[in-house]
């Protein structure tokens, strides 16, 4: 794919593409307010066009009773006239690049609709079986789609409960 790829902290977004950004995530994932806000974005551009984004949390999970520092991957999302064009796969491998060179993280950890989780799964994620849970307003709450961890190290992935420890992402 012939397409520029940028990384970009979140705190030296321009206003312009902060609120391009903001709108494109509550169009495609509801009220920004429900989810974790991300440290990166990948930002992948097709002639000239913002043509995909994801974001980057540098943050902890816990597994079973084990504290993780991971890579979460959130707002995953492609333009409607990008896509079948392997823009999330770039920006995948860019953003497991990234994660690698930059974080001091082992795994990388996403939560995902079952419909797309191959596109994942193309990339070396797995599902785990979880179960997954995140605070939603003042309650537990329990993610009832595919939860998919990356192994950035060789480690094999730990088995059991993930608590996100706050906002899912």
């Amino acid at each position: 794919m012939d397409g520029e790829i940028e990384i970009v902290a979140e705190s030296k977004l321009g206003p312009e593409l902060r609120r391009e950004l903001l709108g494109w995530f509550e169009a495609e994932f509801g009220r920004a307010d429900r989810w974790a806000a991300p440290d990166y974005y990948v930002l992948l551009f097709l002639d000239g066009q913002l043509a995909g984004c994801l974001g980057i949390l540098d943050t902890k999970v816990r597994v079973e009773t084990e504290m993780i520092q991971v890579g979460g991957i959130g707002g995953v999302a492609t333009r409607p006239k990008f896509r079948h064009r392997d823009v999330a796969r770039a920006m995948l491998s860019r953003a497991r690049e990234f994660m690698n060179e930059n974080l001091d993280v082992e795994f990388g950890l996403l939560l995902c609709r079952h419909e797309v989780s191959p596109v994942y799964a193309r990339s070396g994620w797995i599902i785990v079986p979880g179960p997954t849970t995140f605070i939603r307003g003042d309650a537990v709450a329990k993610y009832a789609n595919d939860t998919m961890i990356l192994s950035l190290t060789g480690r094999p992935c730990p088995q059991g409960r993930i608590d996100m420890l706050g906002l899912p992402w």
